[in-house]
C-alpha cells in the first residue's frame, strides 16, 4: 500500500492504511515536526503516534532591492508538502467512509423500526381475524 503514497514511504512512514490523523508544527526556524496518529488494534505493541522532524529548505532571497539586503527564508520541505497532500487524502477518505457508515447505520435503524412496527400491525390483523372467526 505504501506505493500509493511515495512521499510518505520516502519519509519512512509504514502502514498508511492505519493512519487516522496528523498534526504539523513548526518548532524552530529550520524544522517542522509531523506527528502521525495511527489506529492500532487492542494489544498492539506498535506506537499510536510517530513524530518526524523534517528540515526546512533554506533559500537566500533579496529582502530590500534598494539596499540589496538579503536574508534567509525557511520554506517547508517539498517532500513534506507532498506528504501532507497524501495524508489529507488518507484522512479525508477515512472521514468520508466513517460518515457513510454512520449514515448507513442510522438508515438501517430506521428501516428496522418501520419493519418491526409493520410486523406488529400485521400480527394484530391476524389476531383480529382469529377472534372474529370464532
Amino acid at each position: 500500500m505504501t506505493t500509493h503514497y511515495p512521499n510518505l514511504a520516502q519519509m519512512g512512514v509504514q502502514n498508511p492504511q492505519d493512519i487516522i490523523g496528523y498534526t504539523l508544527s513548526h518548532i524552530a526556524p529550520a524544522t517542522d515536526v509531523l506527528k502521525i496518529k495511527y489506529q492500532r488494534p487492542k494489544g498492539s505493541l506498535l506506537p499510536v503516534t510517530r513524530s518526524y522532524n523534517i528540515g526546512r529548505a533554506v533559500q537566500t532571497r533579496m529582502l530590500d532591492s534598494g539596499t540589496a539586503k538579503t536574508g534567509e527564508i525557511h520554506e517547508i520541505s517539498p517532500v513534506l508538502a507532498k506528504a501532507i497532500m497524501e495524508l489529507d487524502t488518507i484522512v479525508d477518505a477515512k472521514s468520508n467512509r466513517d460518515e457513510l457508515k454512520k449514515h448507513l447505520l442510522t438508515e438501517l435503524e430506521r428501516v428496522e423500526i418501520e419493519f418491526v412496527a409493520e410486523m406488529k400491525a400485521l400480527r394484530a390483523l391476524v389476531a383480529q381475524l382469529d377472534t372474529s372467526s370464532h
